[in-house]
């Protein structure tokens, strides 16, 4: 009997396989014939499929398929021959459950027959050491296929190919390595007209984590990310190479200003005049001259780690040097995607990709602020895109979907239409109010069977015909529903033109997301849309997703960020766009990518706190007290600034209802400088009155600096002119007497007169 590998050879093989020539670059993924698909699947050998041409079982012409067979094994392996399979003894899979059953299916599972009678029909592979690859190509003739599908039906059929191969202890007739696809068939005559509407949709988002300052942290991610291989520059070189074929981009608009801002050199965040031909919101993407400060870590996650990942830890955000390899790698991303979208349609989620369940009863604000966030960007590239919205796993709970404020086309997984609430499936041009509901095929984008790679492109390919054929099936004279599939950002673009070129275009029809949602609408009747309406409150949304969502308190800071960045944006006025740059840093800190992120809120608070740093250098000083010598008067504040640029501000008053304040508003204040403001009180009444006074920016908001000062009015002029009045009235009625004494004396006779 032949030695099988067992787990612990298994892991040993792997790890081995990983020193040799076969190890994955630093940052980049490892090839996908390295990971198998289940753990418990320790073939000594690995199977791909890499072409399948066509990729349909054909009824005219030979069925050629191309692969790579590895020695994931301790020890060498001879003789290896790799045969077709085909599952042609059992009746073709016509629904989509017994499409997921076998996907599920053991990868040792018997699902077809192994072909060995025509020893031409096969490929040999004379030797491979421990970790050794080797290319095969096997072609199989029309009168092989008629002989293996006699008599085949409209459906979905097994094919695979197996590998026998033989080492030390011999060889025997269990395969030591498989692949395994999916093969549709159409009979003649049972199709009419076009295939099944497909779009499909390819996603550009990731996690986009700042620092306090305003780099973006993490940089080691983002140089795996941005590489062909990684969850950003996979799917673009994958949506690239469908040609001239419709493809719909998915893009949060946060994340190309992202890189935008990597390309740049990844700057600090700084207070800088717009320039006259930079877009709104986009300063921060010019290189910095300063040096930021590398006190501090931001914890962090892979993308997507937030629903299950581990976290990682940050390195510190640093500027990059002209020469960086990340420097580069962003340019050319951002050259690359700056050429492909503009000529496709894209998708525009929410700026920063919100959380949007959890932000629906933390912050609801939240998604109109988001919505109208200007993408510089994606501006610069002439992209004004359709307005949707999808969370990364298929689910929006009833809060969220009603929390959407325009006709954005809202995107949900299948899974989220249970069987009890929607017996019939996922509804064809369904409304939540007027946002049009589209039902994503989640099954589609899970990929093949395995064991190989279920996300290489002719398995993602031959499940994606396989979803067409039951589809039409499901139909029969009626209009197929269309197909919509979310590719994962771990789509793996390595011979991505082997997915585009192999759609038979009789089975699938590729079209954008907006010509779906309209046919959508015109096959369930857009005049009657009250019965295509869709209650949020039938909806799966599962508790786990519940606990998986955002906390609250993350919500809380990144309203405080927004707010106090709308202030420095305020008192700096329209020629600056700093307020603009911390809006979308605070969304970008509510994304879907930071669940499970213990740091996301203390991130935000940092960021935060930079913005009042920046607010305090505005300062207001009241004197200790004063006294007015009346009811009313006037007297002086010093406000000062110590930024480098010219601030506008307000100084808003409160006191009791004995006193009226005003101040001469609005105060400009020049840059480094301090002026006196002139304020005016009217008093009611005697007394001390507390008045507080605070600077606010053009809406009333406060910006941080305040004073208080006591304020006597003693009405000490009433007095005054009463003692005076009282004076003057006495002084008056002493010289009438005195005058009358002396005229009656001038007329008295006098004693030493004669008589």
């Amino acid at each position: 009997m032949v030695r099988r590998r067992s787990r612990l050879l298994a892991g040993l093989a792997t790890a081995l396989l990983l020193a040799t020539g076969l190890q994955a670059a630093p940052g980049e993924a490892a090839p996908a014939a390295a990971t198998p698909k289940r753990a418990e699947y320790d073939a000594p050998l690995e199977v791909s499929i890499d072409s399948l041409d066509p990729g349909v079982l054909p009824r005219t012409g030979p069925l050629v398929v191309t692969g790579r067979v590895t020695n994931v094994d301790l020890e060498t392996w001879d003789r290896i021959n790799l045969y077709p399979m085909f599952g042609s003894g059992a009746p073709s899979m016509t629904s989509g459950e017994e499409l997921a059953a076998a996907v599920a299916t053991d990868p040792e599972a018997q699902v077809g027959d192994r072909y060995t009678e025509d020893l031409a029909v096969r490929a040999e592979v004379a030797s491979l050491g421990p970790g050794e690859s080797e290319a095969f190509t096997i072609r199989i003739p029309q009168r092989v296929l008629r002989q293996a599908f006699a008599n085949p039906s409209t459906g979905v059929y097994w094919f695979g190919v197996h590998a026998l191969g033989e080492n030390a202890d011999g060889r025997d007739e269990l395969a030591d390595g498989r692949a395994r696809t999916f093969l549709p068939y159409v009979a003649p005559g049972a199709r009419s007209g076009q295939g099944v509407e497909t779009a499909v949709v390819v996603p550009l988002r990731g996690r986009v984590a700042h620092s306090a300052d305003g780099e973006l942290g993490r940089t080691s991610w983002w140089d795996a990310a941005l590489s062909p291989e990684g969850t950003l520059g996979g799917p673009l070189a994958f949506g690239a190479a469908s040609g001239t074929e419709p493809v719909t981009w998915l893009v949060d608009p946060a994340l190309p200003d992202a890189v935008a801002q990597l390309a740049a050199g990844n700057p600090i965040r700084e207070i800088t005049p717009v320039a006259t031909d930079q877009p709104p919101g986009s300063e921060s993407a010019s290189p910095s001259e300063s040096e930021s400060e590398k006190d501090e870590q931001d914890d962090g996650q892979e993308d997507g780690a937030g629903e299950g990942g581990d976290d990682a830890a940050e390195v510190d955000p640093a500027t990059l040097e002209p020469d960086s390899p990340l420097l580069r790698a962003a340019q050319s991303w951002l050259q690359r995607a700056a050429t492909v979208l503009p000529d496709d349609t894209v998708a525009v989620l929410p700026y920063g990709d919100p959380d949007l369940a959890a932000a629906a009863g933390a912050l609801p604000s939240l998604y109109d602020t988001a919505r109208q966030h200007p993408a510089p960007t994606l501006g610069s590239w002439g992209v004004e895109g359709t307005p949707v919205v999808a969370s990364r796993n298929g689910y929006l709970d009833a809060g969220a979907i009603e929390k959407v404020g325009d006709d954005a086309t809202v995107l949900l997984g299948e899974q989220a239409f249970a069987a009890e609430a929607f017996p019939e499936g996922a509804p064809v041009g369904g409304l939540v109010g007027d946002r049009p509901v589209v039902a994503t095929s989640t099954a589609v984008s899970r990929g093949g069977p395995g064991p190989d790679a279920a996300l290489a492109p002719v398995a993602l390919r031959q499940r994606l015909l396989s979803e067409a054929v039951v589809r039409l099936l499901a139909a029969g004279d009626e209009r197929p529903v269309p197909i919509v599939v979310v590719l994962p950002s771990s789509i793996d673009a390595a011979d991505a033109e082997e997915f585009w070129s192999g759609l038979d275009p009789e089975l699938v029809s590729l079209v954008d997301l907006p010509t779906v949602t309209r046919a959508n609408d015109i096959a369930a009747g857009a005049g009657d849309s009250a019965e295509r309406q869709i209650d949020p409150d039938d909806l799966t949304y599962p508790e786990g997703q519940n606990a998986a969502q955002l906390d609250s308190r993350v919500f809380s800071e990144a309203g405080a960020l927004i707010r106090s960045g709308r202030s420095l944006q305020s008192i700096l006025g329209e020629g600056y766009a700093i307020g603009d740059t911390l809006v979308g840093e605070a969304l970008a800190g509510t994304s879907y990518a930071m669940r499970g992120d213990a740091d996301a809120g203390p991130r935000l608070a940092r960021s935060r706190s930079w913005v009042t740093d920046q607010l305090d250098m505005v300062s207001l000083d009241a004197p200790q007290g004063v006294t007015l010598s009346s009811s009313s008067g006037s007297f002086n504040v010093a406000i000062g600034n110590t930024l480098d640029h010219a601030v506008t501000v307000r100084i808003e008053a409160a006191a009791d209802s004995g006193a009226t304040i005003k101040a001469a508003n609005p105060i400009v204040l020049a840059a480094n400088s301090r002026s006196s403001v002139p304020i005016s009180a009217d008093m009611r009444g005697t007394g001390v009155h507390n008045v507080r006074l605070r600077l606010t920016d053009a809406d009333g908001t406060p910006i941080g600096a305040e004073d208080e000062l006591p304020i006597r009015s003693g009405q000490v002029g009433v007095v005054i002119w009463a003692i005076i009045g009282t004076g003057a009235g006495i002084l008056f009625l002493a010289i009438a007497i005195r005058l009358v004494r002396r005229f009656r004396a001038a007329r008295r006779p006098s004693a030493e007169d004669p008589a």
